[in-house]
């Protein structure tokens, strides 16, 4: 197994809100494409794995998982975290033969607060795979930004110290999630750096 690519890349515009944190991940696993494409699209195996997270978090509120036309899944979850309420969707955007596309929104509110603005942010997920002969290539992009009244009050300056730092983190920890989870299956050790927020 070989992390060939490990970064963080800011997007960096004139306005602070319009700045869109990614993390690039690469990896080269032993097995063909279709097989590859084939664990990372199976909805049995993703749904399984993302109810057993789901199950070992006390902090999850509610939960739910549906099946879309396109083949792929929706993951609904309700977070409390001591005041804030987080409420998060993953949504299969497009499966194609070597491409996924993923969209992770989240909503948080601060249940016992009249003066903190709920926030609310999108992480845009690709995941790519390239036939190498025996091997594969998988690709992770990970990339956020906030949205709604969140990005124009981040466009102001607000909070934009912490929405930075909490995207590029997330950013990161999603697209190692990602790339650690297929060479964990295909070439070692289970990923053991699993969460609800992150599977899916």
């Amino acid at each position: 197994m070989c992390i060939a690519v490990s970064g963080i890349l800011a997007r960096v515009t004139l306005f602070a809100g319009l700045r869109q944190y990614a993390a690039l991940r690469q990896v080269r696993v032993p097995a063909d494409s279709r097989r590859v494409m084939g664990w990372l699209t199976d909805p049995d195996r993703r749904e399984r794995e993302w109810r057993r997270l789901v199950e070992a978090e006390d902090s999850v509120q509610q939960s739910s998982v549906g099946r879309l036309p396109n083949g792929g899944l929706r993951f609904d979850q309700v977070v409390l975290q001591g005041n804030r309420l987080l409420r998060h969707t993953t949504e299969d955007v497009a499966i194609l033969e070597d491409r996924i596309d993923r969209a992770h929104r989240a909503h948080v509110e601060f249940a016992r607060s009249r003066t903190l603005i709920p926030l609310r942010w999108v992480m845009q997920e690709r995941v790519t795979v390239e036939s190498l002969g025996d091997e594969t290539s998988v690709t992770v992009r990970v990339r956020g930004r906030p949205v709604g009244l969140s990005r124009v009050l981040h466009l102001l300056g607000y909070r934009d110290t912490m929405m930075a730092r909490h995207l590029k983190g997330a950013a990161a920890r999603r697209a190692d999630f990602r790339a650690r989870g297929v060479a964990a299956h295909f070439t070692g050790p289970r990923n053991t750096d699993a969460s609800a927020g992150n599977a899916g």
